[in-house]
C-alpha cells in the first residue's frame, strides 16, 4: 500500500468536479472509453463529450469507467462520440455529455459511466467493486434504454472514495466492464487517468491485501461480462482483444507524475496505449484545467486540427514513447520474459500461486527499471512533439467557423451549446483557440438574435469568475481566439503582383525612443508597439478612450508607406510577407471589402484583424490624426459606413469617446476639403447632417456631467460680518430719543427703534446697557447680515458682544415675513430700510459702495453646487422630461431611454434664456462668465482635474472625496487613498492608531467615513480601551473574538514590532486549545470503542477500522500540539519547527514538574 501524504484522509468523502466544455460538430469516426484512476484526473464529462462529437463520423460510442482508490476516487467515463474531451471534472462533463443532440450516419452518441474500485469493496453494498451507470444516448435523450444527462450527472456527484488493502487497481476489470458494454460499429477512444498499476503478475503485493488471485478468479469465469471477462486476466490477451477484437479501441493514457519515477507499474499502460495505437503522458500539473488542456490537446492533435497562429508553447505533460519496438508483436503474455523491455513482466522471485516470496524482489525490481528505461524516451509536449510523435486521425475534421456560416442547422447547435458552456462553466470555453473560431463567429454574426444575450451573459460570467488563474486563462484564450495569421497571410499572399503597391508596412529596424518624465503616469504605453498585446489592439473595438486612442495613434504614425516597390528598404524587399507584413493599401477599396484597415494591425502583431466596425473606427483615428497618404482611403470607407453610425443596437457606438473621435474626423474632412477649394455641403461630410447634430449635443451633454464639480468663480455681493463702516442714515427713536441707524427701525411702531420694541432682556439692566451702548449720529458701526438665505439683508448691530450666534434680522427672528429692504444699484445687496423713512426714488447705494470699499467678491463654487440652489435648468432644458435622471448613467442608456428624435427636439445643453442664478441667496452677476466657462470646457472636451490632497496625483474633480467629511476639514483625496490609509488595519494585524484619524486635521473621521473604507475596524471591539492605552501598549485585531487585545509592551518593542499577520488573543487561544483537548480525548474514546467493536469483524474489515480510528486520533493530537506547541516554517530551509518560544515555555515547565 503506497504511504500516503501527511493529513490525507481515506474516509469516505463525496467527490466534486468543476464542469468545462468545447466544442461541437458532428464529423469524426471512433467511439470513446474515458478511464480516470483518481481525483485530479476527473476530466470535466462537459469538455470530452464536445470534443468527441467531432471525432465521431459514421459510428458513435464511447464508454468511459471511473475507478475509485481507497484513498482517492476512481472514475471511468464511456463516451460514444460526437463529443469532445477534456479532463477536469466527471460531474459536468457528464451535463454536457448529455445534451448534444445530433445524427452521424445514422448512428447514435451515448455517453455512459463506469466507477470501479478494488476487491477489498467485493462485499460492500453501498461501494461495489463497479458502478455502472447506463447508456445516455446522445441522438435521443427519450431513447426506450436510455438515461438522462441528469441521471449520469447525479451519478458522478454521488462518487465517494472507498476501500483499502494493496497499491495495484482492479483496472482490468474495469476494461472488461467497459469493452462488454461497446458495440462493435465503432473504434473507442479510451482516455485512461491513473496513479496506479492493474493487478498484473508482478506489480500485484503479496499477503494481506492481495487482490491478485481474486480478480484472477473473477474475470476467468466463463460468463464473466458478456464472455469477454477472461481475455482480460492477462494484460497482454487485454491490449490485444482492444486492438484486433471486434471491438477496437484506441487508448491514451494519462499518469501521475509519480509514476514516472516508478516505471515498473507505469510501464504496463505505457504498452497498452502502443498496442491500441493510442499514445500515454505524464501529467506534471494535477490542476483540472491543466489536465483538461492537455487532454483537448491531444485530442485535437490526433483529430488533425491545428492551433492556427499559435505559439509553441509547452503543456503541463509529457510524452512517452519505446525507443525500439521491435519485439513488441511476439510477447505472449504477461508473465513472457520477452516483454521485459516493455513492462515488468518477468520476476524470478515470484511463484506460480502469487502469494509469497522466495526472496526478496527489490533488487530484481530495480533492473526491470533499467532495462525500461533504457527503452523508453520521454519529451515535454507541445505543439512540434504532438505533430511528430502522436498518432493520427485519417479523416482531418473540418473548419467549425466555417460549417456554422454554411449549415442553419448547425449555426443553433453552436448557440444552444454556447449558452449552457456560459451559463454552467464560461471557463471551459477557453479550452483551446480553436472554440474561439466558433465565439468570434457567433460574435460577428450581429443578425442573430441570441447574439447580445449570448454576449452579456458572457461578460457576467467572466465577472463571478473567482480563481486568478482562470481568469488569466481566459484572458490568454480570448487572445488566441483572435489569431488569424494564417487567413492574413493567405490574403496577402493572393494580391497580385501589380496591386501590392503602395503599402503600408512596420520597419523592423526603426526604434521609436523617448525619455519618461518624472511621474509619467503614461510610462506603461511609452513601450516599443510591437510589445502591445493583442487585446490592447483590439481594444478599440470596445472603446475610444485617450488611453486606446493614444496607443493607436503611436502604431499608425510609426507605420512606413511607401510607394513603389523601389521606395522599399532593402532588408525589407528581401523579407517575406511573413517576416515583415506589407498591408496594400488597393486593400482599402470597396472591391476588396475595406480589408486594408481590418488588417492593418498585422503589420504590429502578426495575426491581428479587426472586424467591421473596429476598422472604419480605425480609419477615423487616421482622419483625426491627419496622415496624408491615407486620407483618400480613410474617407471613403468613413463615407461607406456613415449611415450606420446612428444604431442604438451597436452600445460602442454611444460613448464620448467614439462620438468625439467621429466629430473630429469629420471636422478634419470638411478643413480638408475646404483646403482643397472644394464647396463641401451640409450632407457631404463623413457625418450625416442629423447625425453630426445628434452627436456633438450628446458629446455637450456629457462633457457637462463631467463638469458639474468643475470650478467656476461667481461674482456675488460681499457679506459683512461685524465689519466697522459708517453708521449711514440715521432716525431719532421716538421712545429713547437716540439716533439709531435706519436699519434697526421697527416698521409700524411709531418710531420706535428695534432695541425699544425688544422684549428678551434678561433684566432692566441689561436693557439699559444695551440701549446706551455705541450710540452716534456719525461714527462707524458694526454691519452684519441676516444668514436666512431667503433674505441676506444687511443691517446695523450696536451689542457685538451679545451676538453670539450667527446674525439673523429682526423679521427673519421672528417669523415676520420679508423685511422691507433696498437693492444697491452698484453691488446689489440688500440693506434694510422700513418704508416708513424711505424718501427719495432714485438709485440706491450702500454705505459700503459710499464708502469706497470692495462690496464685489468672487467666491469658488461648481455647476453641482448652484444647480443645488437654483435647479438644473440653467444647464440643461428638458421638455416634458425626456431625460428621467439627468446627468446619471452612460450616454448608451440616455439614448436608449430617450430616443434619439426626443433628444433632439426637447434637449438643449445651456440653453439661452435660462432664468437669473443665485449662490447662497445672493445673485450671480457674472452668469455670463460662468456659461462662457462651461462652454470653453465643452469645447475642448476636457474636465478639470486637481491633484489628491495626499498623493498629489491628478484625477478629475468628480472622483476627490472629502478625507474625513467634518467641518473645517476640506481636504479632498482619492478613493484609493481612502482606502490606503483607512484600511491599514486588518484582522489579525496589529492596530495602526494613526489610521483611525484624519490624516490632515487629525480628528476621527464622520462614521460613515470609517464604515466605507476601514475595512471593519469600526467594529471592533474594545477599540477605544486600545486607543487610551496607545502610549503604553501595541494592541491588535484579534482574528477570533473580533477585539482590539494587548499584543505587546511598547517598552518592550524597541522600535517597529515584527509584522503580526495571523493574531489570536490569549483567552481565545486558551479556548481553542481547551477544544482541541476535548476533541483529542473523545478520539481516543472512539478508538477504544472500535477496538472492542472489531473483535467480531473478519481481519480485513478490522484492521481497516483500527487503522482510520487511529488515524483520527493522530489528526486530534497533532491539532492539540499545534495549539500547545506552536509549529513554524523556518524561513531558512522551509521544515516546520516548533518555534523557540514554544520550546521555552515547555522546558519552563518541564523544570517546574
Amino acid at each position: 500500500m503506497p504511504k500516503l501524504p501527511p493529513n490525507t484522509s481515506i474516509s469516505k468523502r463525496p467527490l466534486h468536479h468543476p464542469s468545462i466544455p468545447t466544442p461541437f460538430s458532428s464529423s469524426s469516426q471512433p467511439k470513446v472509453l474515458y478511464l480516470t484512476h483518481s481525483t485530479p484526473f476527473i476530466p470535466t464529462l462537459k469538455r470530452i463529450r464536445r470534443l468527441l462529437f467531432e471525432i465521431s463520423k459514421r459510428h458513435a460510442q464511447s464508454e468511459a469507467s471511473l475507478p475509485r482508490h481507497r484513498r482517492q476516487n476512481r472514475a471511468r467515463k464511456v463516451l460514444e462520440p460526437n463529443g469532445r474531451l477534456a479532463p477536469e471534472d466527471v460531474e459536468r462533463e457528464i451535463a454536457e455529455g448529455g445534451r448534444e443532440k445530433e445524427r452521424v450516419g445514422g448512428e447514435e452518441a451515448r455517453i455512459g459511466l463506469v466507477a470501479y474500485r478494488d476487491y477489498s469493496e467485493a462485499q460492500d453494498t453501498d461501494y461495489p467493486i463497479l458502478e455502472w451507470s447506463g447508456w445516455l444516448t446522445i441522438e435521443n435523450d427519450e431513447h426506450s434504454e436510455s438515461i438522462t444527462a441528469d441521471d449520469l450527472m447525479n451519478e458522478a456527484r454521488s462518487l465517494v472514495a472507498s476501500g483499502g488493502a494493496d497499491y495495484p487497481e482492479a483496472t482490468k476489470t474495469a476494461l472488461a466492464k467497459a469493452y462488454s458494454v461497446m458495440r462493435e460499429e465503432a473504434t473507442t477512444i479510451m482516455l485512461l487517468y491513473t496513479d496506479a498499476p492493474p493487478h498484473c503478475w508482478t506489480a500485484a503485493e503479496t499477503g494481506y491485501g492481495n487482490h491478485y488471485a481474486i480478480e484472477q478468479e473473477a474475470l476467468k469465469k466463463e460468463d464473466s461480462y458478456g464472455g469477454f471477462g477472461p481475455q482480460f486476466a492477462d494484460w497482454v490477451e487485454g491490449c490485444a482483444l482492444l486492438r484486433n477484437g471486434p471491438r477496437k479501441a484506441h487508448v491514451f493514457c494519462f499518469l501521475d507524475v509519480f509514476m514516472k519515477e516508478n516505471l515498473p507499474m507505469s510501464s504496463f499502460y505505457l504498452y497498452l496505449s502502443t498496442i491500441t495505437r493510442g499514445a500515454c503522458m505524464f501529467m506534471t500539473d494535477t490542476a483540472p484545467h491543466s489536465i483538461s488542456q492537455v487532454t483537448i490537446d491531444i485530442l485535437l492533435a490526433w483529430m488533425g486540427v491545428e492551433k492556427v497562429g499559435a505559439d509553441i508553447a509547452e503543456l503541463p505533460a509529457s510524452f512517452v514513447r519505446y525507443a525500439q519496438g521491435a519485439d513488441i508483436k511476439k510477447i505472449k503474455d504477461e508473465r513472457d520474459p520477452v516483454a521485459g523491455s516493455f513492462f515488468w513482466s518477468h520476476d524470478p522471485t515470484i511463484n506460480a500461486k502469487r502469494d509469497d516470496r522466495r526472496v526478496s524482489g527489490y533488487e530484481w525490481q530495480l533492473k526491470a527499471s533499467v532495462q525500461l528505461k533504457s527503452n523508453q524516451r520521454t519529451k515535454k509536449i507541445d505543439s512540434e512533439v504532438l505533430n511528430k510523435y502522436l498518432p493520427k486521425r485519417k479523416e482531418k475534421v473540418g473548419n467549425f467557423a466555417e460549417r456554422y456560416v454554411q449549415d442553419a442547422q448547425y449555426k443553433e447547435i453552436v448557440i444552444q451549446e454556447l449558452r449552457e458552456i456560459i451559463e454552467m462553466d464560461v471557463v471551459s470555453i477557453s479550452t483551446n483557440p480553436v472554440f474561439g473560431q466558433l465565439w468570434r463567429v457567433v460574435c460577428n454574426d450581429r443578425g442573430h438574435p441570441a447574439r447580445n444575450d449570448l454576449i452579456v451573459a458572457f461578460g457576467a460570467a467572466v465577472e463571478r469568475i473567482g480563481d486568478a488563474d482562470e481568469k488569466i486563462a481566459m484572458k490568454k484564450w480570448l487572445e488566441e481566439s483572435y489569431d488569424y495569421e494564417a487567413e492574413i497571410t493567405e490574403i496577402l499572399e493572393a494580391i497580385p503582383e501589380d496591386e501590392r503597391f503602395p503599402c503600408v508596412f512596420l520597419d523592423p529596424t526603426v526604434e521609436f525612443r523617448y525619455k519618461n518624465e518624472a511621474g509619467d503616469d503614461e510610462a506603461e504605453d511609452n513601450r516599443p508597439i510591437t510589445e502591445f498585446r493583442r487585446d490592447e489592439l483590439l481594444d478599440i473595438g470596445r472603446s475610444c478612450d485617450g488611453r486606446i486612442l493614444r496607443r493607436l495613434g503611436k502604431v499608425l504614425v510609426r507605420l512606413t508607406y511607401a510607394e513603389s516597390a523601389k521606395a522599399l528598404p532593402t532588408h525589407v524587399a528581401t523579407s517575406t510577407m511573413k517576416e515583415v507584413p506589407r498591408v496594400p493599401v488597393s486593400l482599402a477599396s470597396q472591391a476588396h471589402g475595406f480589408q486594408f484597415w481590418k488588417l492593418l494591425l498585422h503589420t504590429v502583431l502578426p495575426g491581428t484583424m479587426l472586424s467591421t466596425r473596429p476598422a472604419v473606427v480605425l480609419a477615423a483615428l487616421a482622419m483625426r490624426l491627419g496622415i496624408k497618404p491615407l486620407f483618400e482611403q480613410a474617407s471613403a470607407f468613413l463615407m461607406y459606413w456613415r449611415d450606420k453610425w446612428n444604431d442604438i443596437t451597436v452600445p460602442e457606438n454611444w460613448n464620448m469617446g467614439c462620438l468625439g473621435l467621429l466629430l473630429d474626423a469629420d471636422e478634419e474632412y470638411r478643413k480638408r476639403r475646404g483646403e482643397e477649394q472644394k464647396a463641401v455641403d451640409e450632407n457631404d461630410g463623413l457625418l450625416l447632417s442629423s447625425d453630426h447634430k445628434l452627436f456633438s449635443q450628446l458629446v455637450a451633454y456629457k462633457l457637462v456631467e463631467a463638469n458639474l464639480c468643475t470650478t467656476l468663480t461667481a461674482d456675488v455681493s460681499w457679506t459683512p460680518t461685524k465689519t466697522q463702516l459708517p453708521v449711514g442714515h440715521v432716525v431719532i427713536c421716538s421712545r429713547c430719543k437716540y439716533p439709531r441707524s435706519v436699519t434697526i427701525m421697527a416698521e409700524k411702531s411709531g418710531g420706535q427703534c428695534g432695541l425699544c420694541v425688544a422684549q428678551d432682556w434678561k433684566d432692566a439692566a441689561h436693557k439699559k446697557r444695551a440701549l446706551e451702548a455705541n450710540v452716534t449720529k456719525e461714527g462707524n458701526l458694526a454691519w452684519v447680515e441676516c444668514s436666512a438665505s431667503a433674505c441676506r439683508a444687511q443691517y446695523v448691530c450696536y451689542n457685538t458682544d451679545d451676538l453670539n450666534v450667527r446674525a439673523k434680522c429682526h423679521y427673519c427672528r421672528n417669523g415676520q415675513g420679508v423685511a422691507p429692504a433696498l437693492e444697491c444699484e452698484k453691488c446689489l445687496s440688500r440693506v434694510i430700510w422700513p418704508k416708513e423713512w424711505r424718501t427719495a426714488s432714485g438709485p440706491f447705494h450702500c454705505v459700503a459702495c459710499s464708502d469706497g470699499r470692495k462690496t464685489i467678491v468672487s467666491i469658488e463654487t461648481s455647476a453641482e453646487r448652484l444647480s443645488k440652489e437654483n435647479g438644473q435648468g440653467w444647464l440643461l432644458r428638458n421638455d416634458n422630461d425626456t431625460i428621467k435622471q439627468p446627468f446619471q448613467g452612460t450616454l448608451f442608456r440616455t439614448i436608449t431611454t430617450t430616443g434619439t428624435e426626443a433628444f433632439l427636439a426637447n434637449v438643449e445643453i445651456l440653453p439661452e434664456n435660462a432664468n437669473p442664478l443665485t449662490l447662497h441667496g445672493k445673485p450671480v452677476q457674472n452668469q455670463a462668465a460662468l456659461r462662457a466657462t462651461l462652454e470653453s470646457w465643452i469645447h475642448r472636451r476636457s474636465a478639470e482635474k486637481t491633484p489628491c490632497s495626499l498623493c498629489f496625483t491628478d484625477h478629475p474633480n468628480a472622483r476627490l472625496l472629502p478625507a474625513c467629511r467634518r467641518r473645517g476639514c476640506d481636504q479632498r483625496i482619492c478613493e484609493s487613498c481612502l482606502n490606503n490609509w483607512y484600511g491599514q488595519n486588518k484582522v489579525g494585524n496589529i492596530i495602526n492608531p494613526a489610521a483611525l484619524f484624519c490624516p490632515f486635521c487629525r480628528r476621527p473621521p464622520a462614521a460613515r467615513t470609517l464604515a466605507a473604507y476601514g475595512k471593519g475596524i469600526h467594529a471592533v471591539g474594545d477599540l477605544m480601551t486600545a486607543l487610551n492605552e496607545q502610549g503604553q501598549w501595541i494592541h491588535a485585531w484579534c482574528r477570533t473574538c473580533g477585539r482590539a487585545r494587548r499584543h505587546l509592551e511598547r517598552d518592550c518593542a524597541r522600535g517597529a514590532p515584527e509584522q503580526v499577520e495571523d493574531f489570536t488573543c490569549e483567552e481565545c487561544r486558551f479556548q481553542a486549545f481547551e477544544r482541541a483537548n476535548a476533541a483529542e480525548e473523545e478520539a481516543r474514546r472512539e478508538a477504544d470503542a472500535v477496538m472492542r467493536m472489531a473483535i467480531g469483524l473478519d481481519e480485513t474489515e478490522r484492521r481497516i477500522r483500527v487503522a482510520e480510528a487511529q488515524r483520527q486520533v493522530a489528526l486530534a493530537e497533532r491539532a492539540r500540539l499545534e495549539l500547545d506547541y506552536p509549529v513554524k516554517k523556518c524561513p531558512g530551509c522551509g521544515s516546520t519547527t516548533i518555534c523557540d518560544r514554544s520550546v521555552g515555555n515547555l522546558l519552563a515547565r518541564r523544570l517546574q514538574n
